[in-house]
This record gives structure tokens, C-alpha cells and sequence, in this order.
């Protein structure tokens, strides 16, 4: 065997390795500023997301690129897998606009369960703002709070409240009793400044 052809033939293996599909573990993985977790299932071809409201299914495009195109409104959607633990999701039309989000060590995401109880509960903070004219803003506010419950994780609820919970604070008269502790804890208006 020659020098020659072992070179080309680990040239050849090198290069074909740079190509190779980046197996992802699946899980659950958060959005870098801790606001948002979905789970997701891996497969060699296919690859599941799952949020509290829809699963999509992306399929492979190329590489390490997975597609999934809305049944519905027909927006093409793309995850790249970065790394065994890192994927980034964006829309080829707007390429610029990478999110990245990280195996999680825990879990963290909403349940169905959650989704739907505060989906609902933001769906009657919204009546009550058409309703009740006078306090239309407050009411918004506790939808604006019940909203992200229904999908953020703990910790990016907690963040998001915090700052809700501030602004709650510079409109209303009793600033000592949430209006709407369903949709934000006693403990995170306690601490709202």
C-alpha cells in the first residue's frame, strides 16, 4: 500500500466525518434567558418538538438541519443541531434571527395540564378587561401574568411576574393585596417593588 493512497484515503475519512449527523440527546431544552422549555425527542431522520399546546414534527433537511413547515400559515421553521446538548431554532427568510436553547439538567416545562389552566385563566382576565373599563389595564396586566405562567418555566415566570407585579404596583390603590393572586403568587407581589 502506498503513502499516497493512505493519505487520500484519511483525507477522505477526515472529510467525511466532518458531515456526519450530530446525534442530540433527547430532553428538555431552555431558551438561554430561562424563559421558555419544550421537550424534544430525537430520531436519525425526524426530530419532536413538544410544547404545552403542539407537537411538530421536523424532518431532516441537510446535514444537521431539520425542518418542519406550518400545516396552517405554510412558515417554514428550521432547528440546527449545534452540538449533542445545543440546537438553535430559526426561519430561513429571517436567518438573523437565531435562538439557542440548551439541554436542561432539569425539568422545567410547563405541563398540559399547566398550559390549559392558565390559558384559561388568562382568557378570564382578558373578558374582565372588556368588561371592567375603568380597571382595563390592571386586568391586562393579571392576562399579560396568567399567559406566561401557562408556558414559561419556574424561573422565567418568576423574572417575568416580578416586573408585571412592579408595574401592577404603580396603578393600584392597595398596593399590599395582589387583584389577581391566581395568576401571580402572594410571594412574587410581596417582593415586586
Amino acid at each position: 500500500m502506498s503513502l499516497r493512497f493512505l493519505t487520500i484515503a484519511l483525507l477522505c475519512f477526515i472529510g467525511g466525518g466532518v458531515n456526519a449527523q450530530i446525534k442530540l440527546t433527547s430532553g428538555q431544552y431552555t431558551t438561554e434567558d430561562g424563559y421558555y422549555t419544550v421537550t424534544i425527542n430525537f430520531a436519525d431522520k425526524e426530530l419532536t418538538l413538544i410544547e404545552p399546546n403542539r407537537t411538530s414534527v421536523y424532518h431532516k433537511l441537510e446535514g444537521n438541519v431539520f425542518q418542519f413547515i406550518h400545516p396552517t400559515n405554510k412558515i417554514d421553521y428550521r432547528i440546527e443541531v449545534m452540538s449533542p446538548t445545543t440546537i438553535q431554532t430559526f426561519k430561513p427568510a429571517a436567518n438573523s434571527s437565531r435562538y439557542t436553547l440548551t439541554l436542561s439538567s432539569k425539568n422545567t416545562t410547563a405541563s398540559n395540564e399547566q398550559f390549559n389552566t392558565y390559558f384559561a385563566l388568562a382568557e378570564k382576565y382578558k373578558a374582565k378587561m372588556l368588561s371592567d373599563k375603568k380597571d382595563a389595564q390592571l386586568w391586562s396586566f393579571c392576562a399579560a401574568a396568567a399567559m406566561a405562567r401557562s408556558s414559561m418555566n419556574e424561573e422565567g415566570f418568576k423574572e417575568y411576574a416580578s416586573k408585571v407585579a412592579s408595574s401592577m404596583k404603580l396603578i393600584t390603590v392597595n398596593k399590599s393585596k395582589c387583584p389577581c393572586e391566581d395568576a401571580i403568587p402572594v410571594d412574587i407581589w410581596n417582593g415586586a417593588k
